[in-house]
């Protein structure tokens, strides 16, 4: 069985985070390890307090893990402080991790920032280099490529831009108007990979849906192209099937894919 190391955050609302990373790669049919950034207080509705665990105990945590399992993939999500950056950076260098997949969480939906300032400098001149795959979304690419992304040719022009820090780039258009399109970048080619915009307010979650469904891919397949793509399905599937928990946004469901589908929407081509 594959194991994928998921370096992130807690949602104590169960929908984002350490707890769909979990859910998409028990769901994938590999084995979830865990290294804790934060702890947050969340609902629904908001973030209202984080905690960030401490540099020097989220390198205890990986060193622990590694001198025993050695991760397949590598899925890094919200890393709070710059000081925890570099040590991730510095891990994945000194252990020569492969198929690392960085979702650059840079704040939630309703606008709590999720990062420190200063850390951002750092996100792109120390951790996407040792990264593989990148998975912004369409507000991360902008901040990552310093320009204002909105639509197709502006994904095209700042996947250039973040591709030059190092790993190739997928980003998520889950926020377009109309249709929806992922975009891949490889420092050669685009793949799109395009969807009918599914109607519903319960997407808590789907970023780090895709991005831990792209590292367990990885994983398994060794190919950033069919993995992608795959995800892409994935993360589709766990949105059409989100779920009403709390007064505000809800959570996907990543382990859909994994049940009987006798009832419920099929998806549209």
């Amino acid at each position: 069985m594959k194991c994928i190391l998921a370096i992130a955050g807690s949602d104590s609302c169960g929908g984002a985070g350490i707890q769909a990373d979990i859910k998409t790669i028990t769901s994938l049919g590999a084995h979830a390890l865990t290294v804790l950034t934060v702890v947050t207080a969340q609902n629904s509705l908001g973030v209202t307090a984080i905690h960030k665990v401490p540099a020097r105990f989220i390198s205890t945590q990986i060193e622990t893990i590694i001198e025993d399992i050695v991760p397949d993939a590598v899925k890094i999500g919200m890393v709070y402080s710059a000081r925890a950056i570099k040590e991730i950076a510095r891990l994945v260098v000194k252990h020569k991790l492969s198929q690392v997949v960085v979702d650059p969480v840079i704040s939630a939906s309703t606008g709590r920032r999720l990062i420190e300032p200063e850390a951002i400098f750092l996100l792109k001149e120390v951790l996407l280099p040792v990264a593989n795959v990148v998975t912004p979304n369409l507000y991360e690419a902008g901040i990552l490529a310093g320009m204002e992304v909105k639509d197709l040719k502006g994904m095209m022009e700042s996947a250039k831009l973040i591709k030059a820090m190092g790993p190739d780039v997928v980003i998520t258009g889950g926020h377009m108007r109309g249709r929806c399109v992922d975009l891949l970048h490889d420092g050669k080619d685009f793949y799109q990979f395009f969807g009918s915009k599914i109607a519903t307010p319960h997407t808590h979650g789907s970023g780090c849906v895709f991005s831990t469904a792209l590292a367990t891919l990885l994983a398994k397949q060794k190919d950033v192209i069919k993995a992608t793509k795959s995800a892409h399905d994935f993360t589709r599937r766990a949105i059409m099937h989100a779920y009403v928990c709390g007064h505000g946004a809800g959570p996907v469901q990543p382990g859909y894919s994994v049940r009987p589908r006798s009832s419920g929407r099929k998806e549209k081509a």
